[in-house]
């Protein structure tokens, strides 16, 4: 990473208001966030319903349970690894930062991570909601 994206990436972490689109993302960042693989199944995801009781993802849980103590961090890892149909999935989470009924927090920091862009492009609508370094 350049100093030009460096400092790109400190004001986008600032604001908070898009989630940012990154190749690689320091271990020391991976191990304070909540991470949900791209692979994860839409019940992992989004939650499930038990009976009749609406069960919250338990990566919300997790975040939610973090911002009591940090400024929350939520990863998508290898979002170019699932074929793009399947990347749509996470649109309400970019666009809304919310997943059917769970508000994540104004705060959260969402960062997605990518690899060989060339190879496995990101769906366009998907690519839309976050800020590329």
């Amino acid at each position: 990473m350049n100093k030009k994206q460096v400092d790109l990436l400190g004001e986008y972490i600032k604001t908070r208001t898009t989630a940012i689109l990154i190749e690689k993302i320091p271990e020391s960042v991976i191990e304070r966030a909540v991470v949900i693989n791209s692979d994860c199944s839409n019940s992992e995801l989004m939650g499930h319903y038990d009976n009749q009781e609406y069960v919250a993802p338990e990566w919300y849980n997790k975040l939610m349970d973090k911002c009591k103590k940090n400024t929350p961090v939520l990863i998508i890892k290898n979002i170019n690894k699932v074929p793009e149909k399947e990347q749509r999935k996470f649109i309400e989470l970019l666009k809304y930062k919310k997943v059917y009924v769970n508000k994540i927090p104004n705060d959260c920091m969402i960062f997605v991570t990518y690899s060989d862009l060339k190879e496995n492009p990101i769906e366009e609508e998907v690519y839309s909601f976050m800020a590329h370094i």
